[in-house]
């Protein structure tokens, strides 16, 4: 077998495009052999590319990778305060509540009703 490169080539600008829209089109033609539009050859040669771009994106540094291709870029969402005051915590419960007095007496039976 032949011997592969070590180190990752560094990719230009206008490379990186068309081998992106490469490997969009090559996505499309396995959609499309598994919808019964393309043959197994089409679809075969479709996976080349689409393995060799993934090969070539596992070697780079995860933070120098690329958005993948037809992926759209989401920036991160700066968090915003607003001018309200905060939520004050909610009251805690005491446990024992007071029973008024009537309650009382006429739970306790004291009094007569005629």
């Amino acid at each position: 077998m032949g011997q592969r490169k070590s180190s990752v080539s560094p990719v230009r600008g206008a490379d990186q495009a068309m081998r992106d829209q490469e490997v969009l089109r090559a996505n499309k033609e396995l959609a499309a052999y598994f919808k019964g539009r393309r043959t197994e050859r089409e679809a075969r040669a479709a996976l080349k590319i689409i393995k060799a771009f993934v090969r070539d994106r596992e070697r780079r540094d995860a933070g120098s990778r690329p958005p993948l291709p037809g992926a759209q870029v989401v920036k991160p969402v700066k968090e915003v305060r607003s001018q309200r005051r905060p939520r004050r915590k909610p009251r805690e419960k005491s446990p024992e509540r007071t029973i008024p007095e009537q309650a009382q007496l006429s739970e306790s039976g004291d009094h007569t009703t005629e």
